[in-house]
C-alpha cells in the first residue's frame, strides 16, 4: 500500500534548527527542502541549477518560503525563489542575513 502524496510526513530537516548556520549548512537544508516539494531525491537537486528549470511552481516556492521564515525565524519576500533562483544564491542570501541578525547591536560611547 502507497501512501498518497497529501499524506506523506516532511523530511527531518524541519526539525534540526541552524541557529547559526553558514551557507554551507543552509545549502544542504534547502536542497532538501526543494527535493521534498519536487518530489525528488537531494542528490537530484544541484544547487547552481535555477528552480525553475525544475518546474518548481509558486505553491511550492511559498512553501519553501514559509518553511525558512518558521525554521530560522527570518521573514522572507514570498519571491524569494525567484529573487534569488537557485539553492546556492538562496542560502548564500539567507546566510548574510542571519549574520547580520547574529551580529551584537553596536554600542556608542
Amino acid at each position: 500500500m502507497s501512501i498518497a502524496p497529501e499524506t506523506r510526513t516532511a523530511p527531518r530537516a524541519l526539525d534540526r534548527p541552524l541557529p547559526h548556520a553558514n551557507a554551507c549548512d543552509l545549502e544542504v537544508w534547502l536542497t532538501e527542502r526543494v527535493a521534498f516539494h519536487l518530489h525528488r531525491t537531494p542528490d537530484e537537486i544541484d544547487p547552481d541549477t535555477p528552480l525553475a528549470d525544475y518546474g518548481i511552481d509558486s505553491v511550492a516556492a511559498i512553501s519553501i518560503c514559509g518553511e525558512i521564515e518558521e525554521h530560522h525565524r527570518l521573514a522572507v519576500a514570498p519571491t524569494i525563489a525567484y529573487d534569488f533562483p537557485t539553492v546556492h544564491e538562496i542560502a548564500g542570501h539567507l546566510a548574510e542575513r542571519l549574520a547580520d541578525r547574529a551580529k551584537p547591536d553596536e554600542v556608542s560611547t
